[in-house]
């Protein structure tokens, strides 16, 4: 009798397993099987694991696979997907969903991930031989330093960095230093400091760092009234020629810095003297600086820049080796008071800083009509930023995205950025699993 009982609970056993079996399988093929135009049935991969969040602990969905539905525009000879639904690549890079089995690299549009600039950093792979010319290859980088609220500011040339410097010295008691880094990363992990900096549009940064490479590399840095008692700036000047003689048609027909003010300012201020005034009032360019500067776009790649300003932004960010520095906060020059107000607030400053007013940096007017630049142009000068774009998360400008049409015939490609695993023969120095970098181009980079 018992013997035919164990036979009969065994047997119950085996048809409830075969039971359970048979719907899940049924389940799993209404979760990922693929209807039509829909790519995932009926549940897309950004929901996997929001609405039922003790199932997907439980039972963890398979790596997502991505179908030739959303694989358009695929490389030939490289398995790689177009992907901009900016909620999904996060959770993918944040490792919150799996990343998708039959491929190799995702490209994705600019800006659109969840992240902040400083979280993006974090992922960012640099290569250090593509962009050598834009990081300085010294043990040591130039801050603002607090000791009395242990915070420390990075420099990052153009992007408000003056107003930083005057807050750090005005509301911190800071003080300018070249620090090793050592030094800097203890300081952060082990001494619990803020370290913080500002970025800026990339394209609207590249007006400005032109300017001031332009006028710190002109011929008027060889000898004349602004360099007679400053021989260090005079010195550089003439190591570093080499690298704008390869621009010939820059300073054609000027030798001195009057001879470059007649171009942008007004006769009347030059005739009192009132140079500093020049700075303050708009370029009379009669669109002369603007073709210097249109020609020097369409020659220059990107890779060795004949002045530090324009250095990308990421390259102030990172050490010789290409790994991000332990940035706290990256805030945005467009918000300086609000940023330097919670920064104030996180460190203990908290009435002191003002509203508005914090502006000490130099403001100078374009030497050429910016509005007058091509869609060609702008859209070459993002490509050229892409790093800053892809490497801080910076939304593209209109006229640089993928889907502005201008009609503009210079206009020889489109900017993306890239996703992948880390690969550990050659991103040693990367800090996470995902990583994110430009998509480089050969035909348009």
């Amino acid at each position: 009798m018992s013997t035919s009982r164990s036979r009969l609970a065994l047997l119950v056993l085996v048809s409830m397993a075969i039971l359970v079996s048979f719907v899940n399988i049924l389940i799993g093929h209404q979760v990922f099987s693929f209807d039509g135009g829909m790519s995932y049935s009926p549940m897309t991969l950004s929901s996997i694991g929001l609405e039922d969040g003790i199932n997907t602990l439980l039972y963890p969905p398979p790596p997502p696979r991505v179908t030739t539905h959303q694989a358009t525009n695929n490389d030939e000879n490289d398995d790689v997907v177009i992907i901009n639904d900016g909620e999904l690549l996060t959770r993918i890079l944040l490792g919150q969903t799996p990343y998708p089995t039959n491929i190799g690299r995702i490209k994705y549009k600019p800006g659109i991930l969840r992240l902040s600039h400083v979280s993006a950093l974090r992922h960012c792979y640099v290569n250090t031989t593509i962009y050598a010319g834009h990081i300085s290859p010294t043990p040591q980088s130039l801050v603002s330093l607090s000791t009395r609220y242990k915070l420390i500011y990075r420099n990052n040339p153009k992007s408000s960095s003056s107003t930083a410097r005057h807050a750090m010295q005005d509301y911190f008691d800071g003080r300018d230093r070249r620090m090793k880094h050592d030094e800097l990363e203890h300081r952060v992990r082990n001494l619990n400091y803020t370290m913080v900096s500002f970025v800026r549009d990339p394209l609207s940064r590249f007006y400005s760092s032109y300017d001031e490479a332009y006028f710190r590399m002109g011929p008027w840095m060889g000898s004349g009234p602004i360099v007679d008692d400053k021989p260090r700036i005079k010195r550089q000047y003439i190591d570093n020629k080499w690298q704008v003689d390869i621009y010939p048609y820059l300073y054609t027909n000027m030798t001195s810095i009057d001879d470059y003010r007649r171009y942008y300012c007004p006769s009347h201020i030059l005739r009192q003297g009132r140079y500093l005034d020049c700075n303050s009032v708009p370029s009379i360019d009669d669109g002369e600086l603007l073709s210097r500067f249109t020609n020097f776009v369409a020659d220059y790649n990107g890779s060795h820049p004949f002045d530090v300003h324009l250095n990308l932004q990421v390259s102030n960010f990172i050490y010789p080796t290409g790994r991000p520095m332990p940035l706290t906060m990256i805030y945005n020059s467009n918000e300086t008071e609000a940023g330097w107000m919670h920064i104030g607030r996180r460190v203990g400053v908290r009435d002191d800083i003002p509203m508005d007013g914090m502006t000490h940096g130099r403001k100078i007017s374009r030497r050429f009509n910016v509005s007058d630049v091509s869609i060609g142009t702008k859209k070459k000068i993002c490509r050229l930023m892409a790093l800053d774009y892809c490497c801080l998360n910076i939304e593209l400008p209109i006229e640089c995205s993928n889907n502005y049409d201008a009609d503009d015939d210079t206009d020889d490609g489109t900017i993306y950025c890239t996703m992948e695993r880390r690969d550990e023969t050659n991103m040693e120095y990367a800090l996470t699993s995902m990583v994110i970098y430009p998509w480089l181009n050969t035909n348009n980079n």
